[in-house]
């Protein structure tokens, strides 16, 4: 997929998976992403976790996290806030405009679809993860600007106009083996942020 990103700015690509059960993934300005390891357990095939990094990756290509950076929006140095990667992707997310957002949606699904999945798999993606969260807050990855109705709307709409394949490959059996051991990890960090918990001074 990283191939299919040689429409502009290009970096040595690093890619890192965080043990957190959210479903989110941003892109530190230089090409690196992080995507959650909810991402990979909460997507339902291969092409919808390539939709959501293909998103990142536009991010990256499109410079959008140095010109947050260029207008005081966000700071140089996102890499001392690794560790604490839920703080980060907020500082990057939330900080992403309306063009911003729109030029990712757009750009990712040509990625997506240049690299053989259905160019539908980021549209996929938000629309069913819009319809599961309309009774509570939105996800992280899907809280910023524009809606996440219009953002569905608008793919639509350019996987129609462009003509893109809505046929490749997705990818949902090995999503599947892949998500089974992505959840056994989050399972065993969880037991054991409960344990270190359990033995701190003053715990009750």
């Amino acid at each position: 997929m990283v191939q299919s990103t040689r429409v502009g700015r290009e970096f040595e690509y690093e890619f890192f998976v965080i043990l957190d059960e959210n479903l989110n993934a941003f892109a530190l300005p230089g090409g690196k992403v992080f995507v959650n390891a909810g991402a990979i357990a909460k997507t339902k095939s291969e092409a919808e976790l390539a939709g959501l990094l293909s998103h990142e990756l536009a991010h990256a290509v499109l410079s959008h996290g140095f010109q947050l950076v260029s207008n005081g929006s966000l700071l140089a140095d996102l890499s001392r806030f690794v560790p604490y990667a839920g703080y980060a992707a907020n500082l990057v997310v939330l900080n992403y405009s309306r063009d911003m957002e729109r030029e990712a949606d757009e750009l990712g699904t040509r990625i997506l679809s240049a690299a053989g999945y259905p160019a539908d798999g980021l549209h996929n993606l938000m629309k069913i993860l819009g319809e599961e969260d309309k009774s509570r807050p939105l996800l992280a990855w899907m809280s910023t600007h524009p809606e996440t109705e219009e953002r569905v709307g608008n793919l639509q709409r350019q996987i129609q106009t462009e003509g893109l394949m809505r046929y490749g490959v997705e990818g949902v059996e090995r999503h599947d083996l892949m998500r089974e051991k992505v959840r056994v990890l989050l399972e065993a960090a969880k037991q054991k942020e409960a344990e270190e918990r359990k033995n701190r001074p003053g715990w009750r």
